[in-house]
């Protein structure tokens, strides 16, 4: 390419005349006077904060002893120096600044000479101060903003020059030139290597960033970086011009600049979430690499991404399992192709919070009239009582003839936890009717003749992965058969009684009548249950203690979310239908929802 001289640089001329009047005395007393005569001549405007082209100026003897100085050389215009014969040098620099930070329009010249004194002889000498930072310039070309709605270049000094380097992140603090800001001018950096950061956005709002290295950069080079669309291909065209080359960069905007990444969908639990996200690529655009794909995710106000394990589906399609989340925390997601080169715009979720049982340990007892209630005084036989039990329908009305009786109570002994209580559940029978012991989310709605009206599930919006708790349980063969479910066979006298605790999560509440089995609830079939588990086996626990339980809830689907709770105790599986041992005593304590884990799906 042709070479053309720089404008940039600055031409000072510095011209030391022994003056031919004083040449006797100069010959007398062994000295030379020297006079300066100055000349200026540059092309170069600056807006900088301080003047560059105020030049300071020393003469340094052989000693390196500073025999002369000036803030402002042109002091020194007119006026006489007087220098003993020797070697000399002459120093001069823009006054006010070093040139070792980075800033807009902000340029710093130097120059250095060595010159000699002779006793008797008239000396010249000149020196041109040249430009000793590096000069960035950065242009928009007409056609860029067609493409794109946002873009900077940042230009830093470069952070690791190895070989495939060149993502957005390494990118250290510089200067950021904005497109939409084309008054910023040129920008000045000590003499480095430097590399220059692009970040686009395009029309449709996908991000693209590319890092590209200008090496060997040298003092007095002015680098332009012009960025054009190059024959509508998507690429970029990056050229960089200084003093002795042309660099020509070829940066894509993106593998397939008009493909859309859709917004992630999050479906988030209390310490996990599930992602999906989705890719549209262009039809006539480049074939889309989804082995690029990742799904990645960040807490809300950091900056580092995580990529998730992300699993490639049909169709362009991707999802991704997030554990290991803090519950109740906010995060962000996004769909990442080819390390961040695109990206889709962030969704933002909260993980849930873990709701606890409300008084799972069982601690909170009390009594109104003759019936004793699961809770605190205040919510005894209201319909606020999270709690509750059949014990009304055999202490009040109708169900009180002959003397209350209150299948569920309360124990200090035996407990898991020492100190504290458990709920005693101890099925028995009255006058004509079977009564099993029960202990339930939910409310006794009345009775109905001998028969009982009940309501299963509390507010809840949790989304727990199983119960877990304690129990222990004492069978005695049943010895009342009223009716028994399809499929089930029961031998009156030889079967043994079975216990049964479950959880369920609905969408609703259900109310039942104990005595009309079309009321019963379908836990399997019925879409308004979530979620479903029930402890495995009824049978007798084994030792005088309490067996730990874990039930996992089996999810119909991880989409839906619930609205209430349910929780069911009992120490005859079938006493819904009056059937059941007499005597059969089961104790329950310590019930608590684990959160933690992945959620089990109903098979």
């Amino acid at each position: 390419m042709k070479k053309t001289k720089p404008l940039y640089m600055l031409f000072m001329s510095l011209f030391f005349l022994l003056a031919s009047c004083q040449e006797e005395e100069l010959a007398g007393s062994g000295m030379g006077y020297l006079r300066l005569q100055l000349d200026v001549n540059t092309t170069v405007n600056t807006k900088a904060g301080y003047d560059p082209m105020q030049i300071a100026a020393q003469i340094v003897n052989a000693a390196g002893q500073v025999v002369k100085e000036t803030t402002n050389w042109t002091d020194w215009e007119g006026e006489s120096i007087a220098l003993e014969p020797g070697s000399y040098t002459l120093n001069a620099s823009s006054n006010g600044f070093d040139g070792q930070e980075m800033a807009f329009e902000k340029p710093y010249y130097a120059g250095s000479k060595t010159f000699s004194i002779e006793q008797g002889k008239a000396n010249a000498v000149s020196l041109t101060c040249t430009l000793a930072n590096v000069k960035v310039s950065v242009n928009f070309g007409d056609g860029f903003a067609k493409y794109f709605t946002e873009a900077t270049v940042t230009v830093s000094p470069l952070v690791n020059a190895s070989e495939g380097t060149e993502t957005a992140d390494e990118a250290a603090t510089g200067l950021v030139f904005d497109m939409g800001r084309p008054d910023q001018g040129s920008g000045y950096f000590p003499v480095s290597d430097l590399q220059a950061t692009l970040v686009a956005k395009n029309l449709k709002g996908a991000t693209i960033r590319q890092t590209n290295k200008m090496e060997g950069v040298a003092a007095r080079d002015h680098h332009i970086l012009n960025y054009s669309i190059s024959g509508g291909d998507g690429e970029i065209t990056i050229t960089v011009n200084d003093r002795t080359q042309e660099h020509k960069y070829d940066v894509g905007v993106n593998p397939i600049p008009t493909t859309t990444l859709m917004l992630p969908v999050v479906n988030a639990w209390s310490r996990m979430a599930y992602v999906d996200a989705q890719a549209v690529p262009d039809p006539e655009g480049d074939p889309l690499d989804d082995t690029k794909m990742k799904i990645q995710y960040r807490q809300k106000g950091t900056d580092v991404w995580t990529d998730a394990t992300t699993t490639i589906g049909e169709n362009h399609t991707y999802q991704a399992t997030i554990g290991n989340l803090t519950a109740n925390t906010e995060y962000e997601c996004r769909t990442s192709y080819n390390n961040g080169d695109f990206t889709s715009e962030v969704s933002s979720f909260t993980t849930e919070a873990e709701t606890a049982l409300y008084n799972g340990d069982f601690e909170f007892w009390s009594q109104s009239g003759e019936t004793i209630y699961p809770d605190i005084q205040a919510n005894a036989g209201n319909t606020t009582s999270f709690w509750n039990t059949s014990n009304p329908g055999t202490t009040q009305g109708m169900g009180a003839i002959g003397g209350a009786l209150n299948p569920t109570t309360s124990v200090t002994s035996p407990v898991h936890t020492q100190g504290g209580k458990a709920a005693q559940l101890k099925s028995a029978f009255k006058i004509i009717a079977f009564a099993a012991a029960s202990l339930y989310t939910g409310n006794f709605a009345g009775l109905s003749g001998m028969s009982a009206n009940m309501e299963f599930g509390k507010p809840f919006s949790g989304r727990p992965i199983a119960l877990k708790g304690y129990y222990k349980y004492t069978p005695t063969v049943i010895n009342h058969v009223d009716r028994v479910p399809d499929g089930v066979t029961i031998e009156e006298g030889k079967t043994m009684d079975e216990c049964s605790i479950f959880i369920a999560l609905a969408k609703k509440s259900f109310t039942f009548n104990n005595n009309d089995e079309s009321t019963y609830i379908d836990y399997e079939g019925d879409d308004n249950i979530i979620a479903y588990g029930a402890l495995p086996s009824g049978a007798a626990t084994q030792g005088d203690g309490y067996t730990e339980f874990t039930i996992p809830l089996k999810y119909k689907n991880l989409t839906e979310k619930p609205t209430h709770i349910i929780v069911v105790c009992s120490a005859s599986k079938y006493g819904d239908y009056m059937t059941g041992g007499e005597g059969s005593t089961l104790y329950v304590d310590d019930f608590s929802l684990v959160y933690e884990g992945t959620p089990a799906l109903w098979e």
